[in-house]
């Protein structure tokens, strides 16, 4: 069982339209077109199950970078992303021990004002 990945086709395309495609290079299990949840608009991609690899791989070389209605797409196995991108294990994070000093407010002076903050009384 191959999963092929078509990207790129038009929006008004139906599963069965693209199960008639591919089907031209071999049987076909299942298609899935990937749809917005909430309109029900076609996200211009979907997956194709083919159960032979030599007719899936027959199927990704005439068809990528194939056009249809002038929309190019292209086609490519579903697995291929996991294995070019391994994850690379993330180092364990350092604990750090914080301790968090009391606040100390410092009172801000006015030029010419005096430290104490209480203004002399004026003399009558």
């Amino acid at each position: 069982m191959v999963k092929l990945f078509a990207g790129g086709f038009p929006r008004d395309l139906e599963e069965i339209e693209l199960k008639d495609i591919f089907e031209q290079f071999g049987t076909v299990d299942s298609v899935n077109i990937v749809r917005d949840k909430h309109t029900g608009i076609s996200r211009r991609f979907g997956f194709v199950n083919m159960p032979n690899e030599e007719e899936a791989s027959i199927a990704l070389q005439s068809l990528h970078e194939a056009s249809i209605d002038q929309d190019v797409i292209s086609v490519t196995y579903a697995d291929d992303r996991k294995k070019e991108k391994p994850v690379p294990a993330k180092p364990a994070a350092r604990k750090i021990e914080y301790k968090a000093r009391p606040k100390v407010y410092q009172k801000v002076t006015r030029p010419g004002e005096r430290v104490g903050g209480k203004r002399p009384r004026k003399r009558i």
